[in-house]
């Protein structure tokens, strides 16, 4: 059961996610976001965390999920995503992993999320949410564990 719920109509929820980069640090996978957006905005692949999960077990499960793939993942930032105006409320435990080649990713765009590959060079020209994640993906090596406060995810 994943750990979501609703009170007075405002939503929580606990995500584990990935940025996921090749190993020379020149590419990024991505997920759509059409579930929250009508247009082209991306964030990083993973999902809820289900009840009596940790977040390490949470990304591994997801990616395995929908990628089939298997990575080593280690946390690098928690993000606290607040958006009061749409009444949400979103922890986001926030991993890295590298891989070999994308072109091993076999489901890419099957099911209800599309994966895109994108050039970390023009990652700037890409809408991802929470803002803050566009930073951390241009970074090179990760070297402590941070945290951010987003007030404008959506």
């Amino acid at each position: 059961m994943d750990i979501k719920f609703e009170v007075d109509g405002f939503n929580f929820n606990v995500r584990s996610s990935c940025i996921i980069k090749d190993n020379i640090h020149k590419k990024v996978l991505l997920t759509n976001m059409r579930a929250v957006t009508d247009y082209e905005a991306f964030l990083l692949p993973g999902g809820r965390l289900n009840l009596l999960e940790n977040s390490q077990d949470a990304i591994k499960r997801e990616i395995q999920e929908e990628l089939g793939i298997n990575l080593d993942y280690r946390l690098i930032s928690i993000e606290e995503n607040i958006v009061e105006k749409n009444k949400f409320h979103m922890l986001e435990f926030v991993h890295y992993a590298e891989i070999e080649s994308f072109q091993i990713i076999k489901k890419l765009d099957e099911g209800w999320d599309k994966f895109k590959v994108f050039d970390i060079n023009n990652i700037d020209n890409v809408d991802i949410r929470p803002k803050t994640i566009k930073e951390m993906i241009k970074i090179d090596k990760y070297e402590s564990v941070t945290h951010h406060i987003n007030y404008y995810w959506l």
